[in-house]
């Protein structure tokens, strides 16, 4: 119950917030960048397929790129109003339990991420069903892969509970709001760099990209999703525990 309570109080305080809008935008630039590909798609191999070149594409760029800058943005828009309006005190003089307030962070940043990744998938059918309309010369893309972009999409999702966990504790940790974009800007543009070295396999924000890659299939789901709760319990133990926000 009191987990419910505060999960209320968390939404109500999203709505000051870029939060909920960003769930929109993030998803609606990975479509548009797909859209404008498909559009300058020149003379495509006898190999070609319109639906997994869309949706294997979308969701990579989305989990190398924007659903890391995603995270890090919400969960710095969740605790930025604590920090902003000096809430920490009064919060935790509320009858409510820390490890709640903990909990229903995490959950609203978990949430916000798959609700964004859910509206990435239907982009990605809306950009195919538009490109092969508007580009009937591309060979006829056949059925919508509904299953392996849903599928793929919780894979990805899975695999960023690391990534949040992270965020979560550091957007809490310290108050300002440019030391956790500058964290999980870093961690980003790192990923760029590592995606190639063996550090890759074990690189937190590269975990939603390695579930397309079956050498590092497995591991990605296992670190990222039973490395997100492992994450997430240290960091609600030291929250707990800390005397002064």
């Amino acid at each position: 119950m009191s987990i419910i309570r505060v999960l209320n109080a968390e939404m109500l305080k999203l709505k000051r917030t870029l939060a909920f809008r960003m769930i929109f935008v993030a998803p609606l630039l990975v479509a548009t960048l797909q859209f404008f590909v498909v559009w300058n798609q020149r003379r495509p191999g006898p190999d070609f397929n319109l639906w997994e070149m869309i949706s294997r594409a979308s969701l990579s760029v989305w989990a190398v790129f924007m659903l890391p800058l995603l995270i890090t943005l919400e969960t710095a828009l969740i605790n930025g109003v604590e920090h902003g309006e000096k809430q920490w005190k009064h919060i935790f003089a509320l009858p409510v339990p820390r490890r709640a307030v903990y909990t229903a962070k995490l959950l609203v940043a978990q949430a916000l991420a798959a609700a964004s990744t859910l509206i990435l998938c239907a982009l990605i059918v809306l950009v195919g069903l538009v490109g092969a309309r508007l580009r009937p010369d591309l060979p006829h893309p056949g059925a919508i892969p509904y299953v392996w972009i849903l599928k793929y999409a919780a894979f990805v999702w899975l695999a960023s509970w690391l990534i949040i966990a992270i965020h979560t504790w550091v957007s809490i940790r310290w108050q300002g709001f440019a030391l956790a974009l500058g964290a999980g800007i870093g961690g980003t543009f790192f990923a760029i760099f590592a995606a190639s070295a063996g550090v890759g396999k074990y690189y937190p924000w590269l975990l939603p990209l390695n579930v397309f890659m079956k050498e590092r299939f497995a591991a990605a789901l296992l670190i990222g999703a039973l490395g997100g709760v492992v994450a997430a319990v240290i960091g609600c133990v030291e929250f707990v525990r800390r005397d002064v926000v």
